[in-house]
């Protein structure tokens, strides 16, 4: 295909696209064999000033405020994530979503995401953890909960029992079918000091199933030192809390 016909498909394409969307080489051919054309077009219209050059081959047109060029959004970049890797979307992680929960008042410079890989060529404010494929976005709450059991006592700006004590308001707040995904999802992924804190604070709620079937897989001989206290967890010696 020759060089003025690609420039013509990305140029009319482009004007088709949200500002602050990204797009990569794949949103335009679908061809491998077609990517350097696609490329050498993008970096032709990057230095125009027509596109910015968000990551190694992905750009976006600008949305201009009064207050400058405007990146894209969170949400723009985690789909651009989730492309790349297979998933659904990616879900934010870490301290950003603690400070949106009300956990911790610190703000991250860094955001976090989960994916099923580690991902390179990010720009610097993202960074991945690998976690298992997402297999619905309703489940991604309940993941992001499960998220802070695992760093509970890593949360900054903020003590264990703290953050317990919302989790566990949280909780008596599902439902019991979200409650039973919620155990579903930590069997399946959650390290065992996160299921052993999950399964005690279910075992106050009503409906006891759901705390065996999460004591079922754990060790009986491991302590689980958290740094929560027996006011706030009572009945965290019958889990080996610590």
């Amino acid at each position: 295909m020759a060089k003025d016909s690609i420039m013509q498909r990305v140029k009319a394409q482009l004007d088709q696209v949200p500002l602050g969307a990204l797009v990569s080489y794949a949103d335009f051919v679908q061809e491998p064999a077609q990517f350097a054309a696609v490329a050498a077009a993008l970096s032709r219209l990057r230095k125009a000033g027509e596109i910015i050059r968000f990551a190694k081959g992905q750009y976006y047109r600008p949305h201009i405020s009064r207050f400058g060029t405007v990146a894209p959004s969170d949400q723009a970049v985690f789909a651009a994530v989730g492309a790349a890797t297979g998933q659904l979307i990616p879900y934010a992680t870490g301290v950003s979503v603690y400070n949106r929960l009300g956990l911790t008042t610190q703000v991250p410079a860094v955001v976090t995401l989960a994916s099923t890989r580690r991902r390179r060529n990010l720009p610097r404010r993202l960074r991945t953890v690998v976690r298992p494929a997402l297999e619905q976005v309703s489940d991604v709450p309940l993941l992001q909960w499960l998220e802070v059991l695992r760093d509970v006592r890593r949360i900054p700006d903020t003590s264990p029992d703290r953050v317990v004590t919302r989790v566990a308001k949280e909780l008596r707040q599902l439902t019991p079918p979200a409650r039973r995904r919620l155990t579903e999802l930590a069997c399946q992924q959650a390290p065992p000091r996160a299921r052993a804190l999950l399964g005690a604070l279910l075992e106050n709620l009503p409906g006891k199933k759901d705390a065996g079937a999460l004591r079922r897989t754990l060790n009986p001989l491991t302590t689980y030192r958290l740094g929560i206290s027996a006011k706030i967890l009572p009945n965290r010696a019958a889990w080996h809390i610590q």
